[in-house]
C-alpha cells in the first residue's frame, strides 16, 4: 500500500516537473520584456489550460500536496536518518506551503477577482514595501526548494546505480541551478532589467490588501 502510494506520488509528479519546468522557462523569458513574457505564456497556456488538461493538472498538484504531506509526516515519525532525510523533509514541506499559498492565491486572482495572472501577477507583489518583505524570501525559498528536493530525488536515483559521482553532481548542479533562476526571476520581475508600471486593476488588487500602498 505505502510502495503504491509513493508511485503515485511520483507519477503524478512528473506532470507538475513539467508544468513547472514550463513555468521557469516563462519566467526566464521575461529577461526580454514583459510582452515576450506574456506572449510566451498564452502559447503555453492552450496546452495547459485547455478544458481536459486543466482539471487533470489541477487534480496532481492537490494530490501532490496531499500525498507529499502523508510521506512527510510518516518519514518524519520513523525518525530522518542523516543530512540527506533533513534535507528531503525540509525541502517537501517548503515546497508544500509554497504551492499552497500559490494555489489559493491563484484562485482569488484567476476565479474569484477575474484577473488575468499574467507578468504582473508575481511582478505585483514585487513592486515595493510592505508585499517584498514577504514575497522576496517566500518566491526565493519556494524555487529553490522545488530544485533542492528534485536534485535530492537524482541524488538517489544515481545512488541506486551505484553511480556516486553523478549523484552529488547532479544534486549540486540543480541547487545552483535553482539558486540562480530564484535570484534571476525576483530580479526581474522587481524591475531590475526594466521599468515595470503596474496596471491600475493590480494596484486595487494590491490595496485590497493595504489600503495606503501605492507602489
Amino acid at each position: 500500500m505505502s510502495l503504491s502510494y509513493k508511485a503515485l506520488h511520483r507519477t503524478t509528479a512528473i506532470l507538475v516537473l513539467a508544468f513547472v519546468a514550463i513555468h521557469m522557462i516563462t519566467h526566464i523569458s521575461g529577461l526580454w520584456g514583459i510582452a515576450t513574457y506574456n506572449t510566451v505564456q498564452n502559447t503555453f497556456r492552450v496546452a495547459y489550460q485547455n478544458p481536459f488538461l486543466e482539471p487533470i493538472l489541477l487534480i496532481s498538484v492537490v494530490f501532490q500536496l496531499a500525498s507529499g504531506l502523508i510521506l512527510l509526516i510518516r518519514k518524519t515519525r520513523r525518525g530522518l536518518r542523516g543530512p540527506w532525510d533533513r534535507v528531503q523533509v525540509l525541502s517537501g514541506g517548503v515546497i508544500l506551503f509554497f504551492t499552497t499559498q500559490h494555489l489559493i492565491s491563484f484562485t482569488i486572482s484567476r476565479w474569484i477577482d477575474g484577473l488575468d495572472t499574467n507578468f504582473y501577477w508575481p511582478a505585483s507583489v514585487m513592486s515595493g514595501a510592505p508585499f517584498i518583505w514577504y514575497f522576496v524570501p517566500y518566491y526565493f525559498a519556494g524555487v529553490t526548494a522545488m530544485f533542492i528536493h528534485v536534485g535530492n530525488a537524482s541524488r538517489l536515483h544515481f545512488l541506486r546505480s551505484q553511480n556516486k559521482a553523478a549523484a552529488t553532481r547532479y544534486f549540486w548542479a540543480l541547487t545552483g541551478l535553482g539558486i540562480t533562476l530564484a535570484i534571476t526571476i525576483e530580479l526581474m520581475l522587481a524591475g531590475a532589467f526594466f521599468d515595470v508600471t503596474l496596471p491600475p486593476d493590480w494596484i486595487t488588487y494590491l490595496q485590497w490588501f493595504v489600503p495606503s500602498y501605492i507602489p
